[in-house]
């Protein structure tokens, strides 16, 4: 009972709730998700590994860029896509983060040096 009660409690913070909710997206690396919240990577890379340890994410192993994944294939899978399913989709957070995500997607798929420097790699950009 209290390992469920532990994960609860890892879950229940607002940046790693949006976390959680951008990583069911796509595939994202500390610092992508540093600038889609607009938060300091220190603090992004801190509740990434609480994430990660607790078995919500998992990461690719890619050191330096290594990228989280829900683990909704892991022995808690089921928990996970529930809190998930359970992020308001009309919250202003919510509707802000996706769409902060379709715009480093963008870049990405221009593939263009200068979008991934401005965007990604904390350039000048300031996404919407």
């Amino acid at each position: 009972m209290m390992i469920l009660v532990d994960r609860l409690m890892t879950a229940a913070h607002l940046d790693r709730l949006r976390i959680l909710g951008l990583c069911a997206h796509a595939d994202l690396t500390v610092r992508e998700l540093a600038t889609i919240l607009d938060l300091r990577r220190e603090r992004v890379a801190r509740h990434v590994r609480m994430l990660a340890k607790a078995n919500f994410l998992c990461g690719n192993g890619q050191r330096p860029w290594s990228s989280y994944h829900l683990n909704a294939g892991g022995r808690d899978g089921g928990l996970i896509q529930f809190l998930v399913d359970l992020l308001p989709h009309d919250d202003e957070y919510h509707e802000r983060d996706l769409e902060r995500l379709e715009a480093v997607q963008d870049a990405w798929s221009k593939g263009t040096a200068a979008c991934r420097e401005k965007i990604c790699l904390g350039g000048s950009a300031k996404l919407p």
